[in-house]
């Protein structure tokens, strides 16, 4: 009974639904290289989800000042799992990480490296660059820059980098960075009075109050979503990518529920949405450059796993470990 108690909390701190956007990106990135959904994607798929489901066992160790204040539950979710299994998790992961990238390309396990000092830098004790309100948000944004930039460099060989003959990569490489950082600045509102009182500046908690935090996020959400469809007009992407540009109709509504927001489980919940909306995005991206059965399953399968850990409440965020839960 015991041992299942802590598989489950240990499940709940890696959290399934948030593993996602890495391995979607990472597909992304191969298909710009014209690289066939192979065996070699299929390790860089697993190194993708190892990079973050370590990470997270790493913050769920990091972060119990701030976790304390905005997801007490999760402190109890730790103390069942134990500090040393999560620990064990994240040199698990990167040690996968680092066999597989050995297996893949010379350039992949130079990225591992980039990758590795991500999962520990983010919320490490000494570096804490979670706390830094650009950089943080700049590593941050690297959970899908660094899978795409991966994907892109695959080649037919151990040795090899595909070359380019146009900016197709670099444009959609710097806008995935531009997304996902407008991503971050809302992951961040919700838990803006515990990382005021941990210390971490953050750019929502340099805000004023966590309403102006919650129109800063919608604002930069609504503008990387708008953008993408005019990028795609003016620039050397496809223009069939045109139509994954509809996806700013449910992330701007899902920004007017943030900036309506009041409780911790209202704001809670729209960062949940949200990850529907940017896995929704990253499937239709790779759907729309890749148009096949393959692209298509790979992006129900994230939606899947999503809905699964929902319904079975296999997430260290879900309602009943905030703040306030009981309440509610």
């Amino acid at each position: 009974m015991r041992r299942l108690a802590r598989f489950n909390a240990t499940v709940e701190l890696v959290r399934p639904r948030t593993l996602l956007v890495s391995p979607l990106s990472y597909c992304v990135g191969a298909a710009v290289a014209d690289h066939r959904l192979d065996f070699t994607v299929l390790l860089g798929v697993i190194i993708h989800i190892a990079a973050p489901l370590a990470a997270n066992a790493h913050n769920a160790v990091t972060d119990l000042v701030e976790d304390g204040k905005n997801v007490p539950g999760r402190l109890k979710l730790v103390e069942t799992a134990g500090v040393e299994t999560l620990q064990r998790i994240v040199y698990a992961g990167l040690g996968v990480m680092l066999a597989l990238s050995l297996m893949i390309s010379f350039a992949q396990s130079l990225l591992w490296i980039f990758s590795a000092f991500l999962v520990l830098g983010y919320s490490s004790p000494r570096l804490r660059l979670k706390g830094r309100p650009i950089i943080g948000m700049a590593v941050f944004s690297m959970a899908v820059t660094e899978p795409y930039i991966a994907g892109a460099l695959l080649g037919e060989s151990w040795w090899e980098i595909p070359q380019y003959d146009s900016h197709q990569p670099v444009v959609l490489g710097v806008f995935l960075f531009c997304w996902y950082f407008a991503k971050g600045i809302m992951k961040n509102v919700p838990d803006y009075e515990g990382d005021k009182a941990a210390g971490l500046r953050t750019i929502p908690a340099l805000m004023s109050s966590k309403q102006s935090a919650a129109w800063a996020a919608a604002a930069a959400t609504t503008l990387v979503y708008v953008a993408f469809p005019v990028l795609v007009l003016v620039s050397v992407i496809p223009d069939r990518l045109v139509f994954v540009g509809l996806m700013v109709l449910p992330a701007v509504g899902n920004m007017a529920g943030m900036v309506l927001a009041r409780t911790p489980l209202e704001y809670n919940r729209v960062g949940q949405r949200d990850m529907y909306v940017s896995v929704v995005f990253l499937g239709l991206l790779l759907f729309g450059w890749r148009p096949s059965v393959g692209s298509a399953l790979v992006g129900l399968c994230a939606v899947a796993v999503m809905v699964w850990s929902d319904v079975s409440g296999r997430d260290s965020r879900a309602s009943r470990h905030l703040a306030g839960a009981e309440s509610t």
